[in-house]
C-alpha cells in the first residue's frame, strides 16, 4: 500500500480523524466493505477533542455505530502527538478478546502504514498469572507424594504444567494453557499480592507477572478489565500514589462503563466466608509440614494446632450459618441484610488475633527468608480476618455508609454462608481518587443514557461537569425490527404466581411462529425454572432444543444454540448482554419481565431507605433508570448487522399501561410498536434464508 496516498499523522488532527472514516481512507483500506457511518466519525471527534483538551466524556453508541474503532483511532494519534499513554478499560472477557485479537491489531497496522508502530497489550489481574515460587513450592509436594503412590488427576495437571515450564514455552498466563487446569490447582500456584515477596524473592529475575508488568512501561496503549483498574485504583489510595498496579497514564477509556459502578463497590467490600478461613487454616497447616518448622515445631504442637484449627474453622462455620438464619422466616432468602450488631460474637476474633500472635511468634525460630515471609503473610492475614469480623461485629455506618447482609453461596459441595460488607455510594470514592486527579476519561457504551440523558449514570458515578453525546445506530431499526407488546399481557399482574403460566403458554406460541430461533430473558431463577419445566417437554416435541442457563456452562450454551440453529434458550442475566448469535438462530428475543432491581436485595433496600431519608424518590431516581438501560441491553442482543431482521416480545404489560412507560419506549430503539402477537411471525426471518451476522 502507497503511504504518500494516505494522510499525514502530523496534520491537522480532527482532518485525519474525518478522512480516516470516509470512503477510501485509512480505514476502508484495511475492513473490506467498510461504510462510513457518521455516529462513528462523530464519535471519534469528540473523543479527540476529550484526549486533547482534558475532561470528562460520556458517548452512548448504538449498535453498529463502530465505538471501538471510534476511540481507539483518536486515542493511537492522541499516544503519537503527546507521547503519552491510554488506558482501556472493559468489563467482559468477550470486549477485551475482540480489542486484543481483532480491533488494536487492525489499528496497529493502520498506522504502521503511516511510519508509527505503537505498542500494545492486555494486562490483567495477577491471579491470572503462575507464581515461580509459589509453583516450586507445590510441585515439589507433588513429586514427594507421587514417589510413593499412584498420581491424581490433580498431581496430573501439575506435571503436565511442569513439563510445560521446563520447555519454557509458555509465558505464565493460566488463559494460554494448552489445556485447562484444575481451579484448586491454580489456586495453590499463582500470583497473589498478600503472597508475593517483591524484590526480596529468590525468583525475582524469573517471574512471570513481573515480566508481563515490565513491558507495560513501552506500551502507549494498556487493555484491562474494571476489576483491574479498580484495583489499581484502591492500591493507589492506601498507598498514597506511591504504587499501584499500572504504570502512570493520563487517559482512560472505560468501554461498557455502565458496569463500572457495580466494579467499583466490589473492589471496597469484604466478604467473610468459611471457605477463606479453611484456606487460612490449610495453609497454616501445609507451613508447620514443611522445611525448617518440622525441627522447630514439635509433631505434638503440629497435631494440636491442627485439632484447633479444625475446631475453629467448623466453629466459624457455625456461627456464620447461625449469623445467616437469625432472620427467622427471612432465611429461606439466598440473600438477608443483617440489622442486629454483635452477630459474630467476641470470641471468634479473639481467637484470630491469639492465632496471629502464636504465628507471629514463630519468626523467632531459624526460619529461611522465605519461610519467614510465609510467617508474616500468615499473621497478617489472621490479623485481616478478624479486623473484618471487627466491622460486620459492629455494623459500623450501616445505612449511612455501608450494607451488611448475609448470603447462602452454593459451593461444589453444600452451600454455606457469606456475610458481606459494602459501600452503598462509589460516587465520592471516585470523584476523590480518581476523576480528580485523572486528566482525561472516556465513558462509552451502548447503554448509558435514559430518555437521551445522561442524569442516572453521572449521579451515580459523581460526574457533575461532563461532556455528553448520545448516538444511534445507524440501522434501520423500524425496517428491521418490532417490538411486540401482546394485548392479552394487559390483563396480567406480573407478581402474581399465574403470571408463570401466562409466560409459559406464550412461549409456545412465539416459538412456533419463529421455528425455535429464541431466546427467553428472565429477571429472576425461580420464574425461569418454573416457566421451563412447563414448557421444555412440550418445545422439544415440537421438534426444537432446549436449553437453559445452569444446564452447562454459559460457552456451552451459545455454542450449542449456534450449531443447533432452531433451538429456545432460557437465560438470566448474563444473557441480557455481551451475546451475539450470528445467522438466523436468533431471530426473537422473548423479555418476561421489565427487568427492576429485586426490592429486597440488600443494597437496593439500603439505598432506598437512604435516599428517602434524603428526599429523593428511590424509584425515578434508580429503579426506572437502571430498569432501562438493562431492558436496552436485552433488546440489543437481537438486531446486530444491517442484515438481521426479527423481534423483540416483551410479556410485561407495564410498558404500555403505565406513565413511566414511554419513558422507556422513548429510550429504546425505534423498532415497529405492535400490540398483535401474529405480527412476530412476519418480522422474523424465514427459516431458509441466511443471516450474516456482525
Amino acid at each position: 500500500m502507497s503511504t504518500a496516498s494516505l494522510v499525514s499523522l502530523d496534520g491537522e488532527p480532527r482532518e485525519f480523524i474525518s478522512r480516516a472514516f470516509a470512503p477510501g481512507g485509512l480505514v476502508s483500506r484495511f475492513v473490506p466493505g467498510f461504510e462510513e457511518r457518521p455516529e462513528q466519525v462523530e464519535m471519534a471527534l469528540s473523543v479527540w477533542e476529550t484526549l486533547s483538551v482534558g475532561g470528562r466524556l460520556m458517548v452512548e453508541a448504538g449498535t453498529g455505530v463502530g465505538k471501538s474503532l471510534a476511540y481507539l483511532i483518536p486515542a493511537v494519534l492522541w499516544c503519537y502527538r503527546t507521547t503519552k499513554r491510554v488506558i482501556i478499560s472493559t468489563h467482559t472477557v468477550n470486549l477485551q478478546e475482540q480489542l486484543v485479537s481483532r480491533d488494536v491489531p487492525l489499528v496497529s497496522g493502520m498506522f504502521a502504514a503511516l511510519g508509527f508502530s505503537f505498542e500494545h497489550m492486555l494486562f490483567k489481574g495477577r491471579k491470572h498469572y503462575l507464581c515461580t515460587r509459589r509453583w516450586r513450592q507445590a510441585y515439589a509436594d507433588v513429586v514427594q507424594k507421587t514417589a510413593l503412590v499412584v498420581a491424581n488427576e490433580d498431581e496430573e495437571a501439575a506435571e503436565a504444567l511442569s513439563d510445560l515450564i521446563a520447555k519454557g514455552a509458555w509465558d505464565g498466563d493460566r488463559d494460554r494453557l494448552p489445556r485447562p487446569i484444575p481451579d484448586g490447582v491454580w489456586a495453590d500456584v499463582c500470583s497473589e499480592g498478600d503472597r508475593c515477596m517483591s524484590a526480596k524473592c529468590q525468583h525475582k529475575d524469573s517471574c512471570l507477572y513481573q515480566k508481563h508488568r515490565k513491558r507495560l512501561d513501552k506500551c502507549h496503549v494498556i487493555v484491562v478489565n474494571h476489576a483491574l483498574f479498580a484495583a489499581d485504583l484502591a492500591i493507589h489510595k492506601e498507598t498514597q500514589g506511591q504504587a499501584g498496579l499500572l504504570p502512570g497514564h493520563e487517559a482512560v477509556i472505560f468501554d461498557e462503563a455502565h458496569h463500572l459502578e457495580d466494579v467499583i463497590r466490589d473492589s471496597l467490600g469484604i466478604e467473610v466466608s468459611p471457605s477463606r478461613l479453611k484456606r487460612l487454616a490449610d495453609d497454616t497447616v501445609r507451613l508447620i509440614s514443611s522445611g525448617s518448622f518440622q525441627k522447630g515445631v514439635t509433631r505434638e504442637v503440629a497435631r494440636r494446632l491442627r485439632t484447633s484449627l479444625d475446631d475453629f474453622t467448623s466453629a466459624v462455620s457455625g456461627i456464620l450459618q447461625k449469623a445467616g438464619s437469625r432472620s427467622g422466616s427471612a432465611a429461606a432468602r439466598e440473600k438477608q441484610r443483617l440489622r442486629d450488631p454483635d452477630l459474630i460474637g467476641e470470641d471468634a476474633p479473639k481467637w484470630l488475633r491469639q492465632f496471629s500472635a502464636e504465628v507471629g511468634a514463630w519468626e523467632e525460630l531459624d526460619l529461611s527468608d522465605e519461610e519467614r515471609f510465609e510467617v508474616q503473610s500468615l499473621r497478617r492475614r489472621y490479623a485481616a480476618l478478624a479486623s473484618d469480623l471487627d466491622s460486620i461485629n459492629t455494623l459500623e455506618g450501616d445505612g449511612d455508609s455501608f450494607v451488611y447482609w448475609s448470603e447462602k453461596d452454593a459451593g461444589p459441595r453444600r452451600a454455606q454462608v457469606v456475610l458481606r460488607k459494602f459501600p452503598l455510594e462509589v460516587g465520592p470514592y471516585l470523584q476523590e481518587h480518581l476523576w480528580s486527579s485523572l486528566p482525561s476519561a472516556v465513558l462509552t457504551s451502548a447503554t448509558l443514557a435514559t430518555d437521551a440523558k445522561f442524569d442516572y449514570m453521572k449521579r451515580m458515578l459523581a460526574l457533575d461537569t461532563t461532556g455528553e453525546l448520545v448516538l444511534g445506530s445507524p440501522f434501520d431499526f423500524h425496517e428491521q425490527a418490532c417490538l411486540c407488546v401482546p394485548s392479552d399481557s394487559r390483563s396480567q399482574d406480573v407478581n402474581s404466581p399465574p403470571f408463570n403460566d401466562y409466560v409459559a403458554q406464550k412461549v409456545l406460541e412465539i416459538v412456533d411462529m419463529t421455528s425455535g430461533r429464541a431466546f427467553v430473558l428472565f429477571t429472576s431463577r425461580k420464574s425461569m425454572e418454573k416457566v421451563a419445566e412447563l414448557v421444555r417437554d412440550r418445545v422439544e416435541e415440537k421438534g426444537y432444543p432446549f436449553l437453559k442457563q445452569g444446564d452447562l456452562p454459559r460457552d456451552a450454551l451459545l455454542s450449542e444454540f449456534r450449531e443447533r440453529g432452531n433451538a429456545v434458550l432460557f437465560g438470566l442475566d448474563s444473557f441480557w448482554e455481551g451475546v451475539d448469535v450470528p445467522g438466523d438462530a436468533l431471530s426473537c428475543v422473548v423479555l418476561a419481565k421489565l427487568p427492576f432491581p429485586v426490592p429486597d436485595d440488600p443494597i437496593m433496600e439500603a439505598r432506598e431507605e437512604l435516599w428517602r431519608a434524603q428526599g429523593l424518590v428511590p424509584f425515578a431516581h434508580y429503579s426506572l433508570p437502571l430498569a432501562t438501560l438493562k431492558l436496552k441491553q436485552g433488546f440489543g442482543r437481537l438486531i446486530r448487522s444491517k442484515a438481521d431482521r426479527g423481534a423483540v416480545v416483551l410479556l410485561d404489560p407495564r410498558i404500555a399501561t403505565k406513565s413511566y412507560g414511554r419513558s422507556i419506549l422513548r429510550s429504546l430503539p425505534p423498532a415497529r410498536l405492535t400490540f398483535d402477537i401474529e405480527d412476530v411471525a412476519a418480522a422474523v426471518p424465514p427459516v431458509h434464508r441466511t443471516r450474516t451476522g456482525s
